[in-house]
């Protein structure tokens, strides 16, 4: 079987290829413009009518330069996403939305509870990023939902979080529906001015400190509220000992004379770290 061929069959049940249309399924382009997919051709999918799903798009943004065509690419791309979410049990659908984009449907057991999945994500992305030549490897994921309505507006949230880490160039790791809003929101104001002064009264000394130093403390700081203050899963991100980072977490608060346990200086670190990201992103002038 071909690449090609694989990757359409992988959307479905085994041997059961799916119609495409423009490069992507002939049932989600009709179900994106509002139409309620078939009940059997859902079933045929693997989807649960009592499951919660979210919408993960997957982008590499360069292919090497022994890229194949833009059709075997999506063909390639959705194979390769296939693969790896049945090595980590994911039992979600996977689709071809465009020649450069597949979609998975990741299954969430609680909403409210989106570790797992914010985990299993960047793995994919890693993972697809080193079998596609080290390209790099947009990710945009909406919140959870279930039935085929919401989880339209899923795919929707999906698609702003993948135009927003194109936009940003943060492809090294997934940009989500909360980050999303909030980078849409920093966008909106029409003063980067504002937003400059913001970034440089919580975050200056820290960029002096490592900028003099050439340390990472800010990048320790984005680490460590990216996974919620866990100190265990923020070392494994940075491949660093848990008492190196206690370290630089001292060292932040030395420096910053803040207290990191203060919820209301933490928000104002965090809000920074994300302005930062919009204002000096490669199209930041656009702010």
């Amino acid at each position: 079987m071909t690449d090609q061929q694989y990757a359409i069959n992988a959307v479905g049940q085994p041997g059961r290829a799916a119609p495409l249309r423009n490069g992507r399924a002939e049932w989600l382009h009709r179900w994106l413009e509002g139409e309620t997919p078939d009940a059997a051709l859902l079933e045929q999918y693997g989807f649960q009518p009592d499951q919660y799903y979210a919408v993960v798009l997957y982008r590499p943004m360069s292919f090497s330069e022994h890229a194949l065509s833009a059709a075997a690419n999506g063909a390639q791309l959705v194979a390769l996403l296939q693969t790896e979410a049945n090595r980590r049990g994911i039992n979600g659908p996977v689709c071809l939305y465009d020649n450069q984009t597949a979609a998975l449907f990741h299954p969430v057991e609680d909403p409210q509870q989106t570790t797992r999945l914010k985990r299993k994500t960047e793995e994919i992305r890693k993972q697809l990023s080193v079998r596609l030549n080290n390209a790099d490897v947009h990710c945009g994921v909406g919140r959870p939902a279930k039935g085929m309505a919401m989880l339209r507006h899923s795919f929707r949230e999906a698609e702003q979080a993948l135009r927003l880490s194109n936009e940003l160039q943060i492809q090294a790791r997934p940009t989500f529906f909360g980050n999303s809003s909030l980078y849409a929101l920093l966008r909106s104001l029409k003063s980067p001015e504002e937003l400059e002064r913001f970034c440089k009264t919580w975050l200056a000394d820290l960029i002096n400190y490592d900028t003099r130093q050439q340390s990472e403390l800010l990048e320790t700081l984005r680490a460590y509220f990216a996974n919620n203050g866990n100190t265990a899963l923020t070392a494994k991100e940075l491949r660093i000992h848990r008492n190196t980072l206690a370290y630089r977490l001292n060292r932040i608060a030395e420096i910053t004379c803040l207290d990191l346990e203060d919820a209301d200086v933490r928000l104002n670190l965090h809000l920074a770290l994300k302005a930062y990201e919009v204002l000096y992103a490669p199209n930041a002038v656009s702010l």
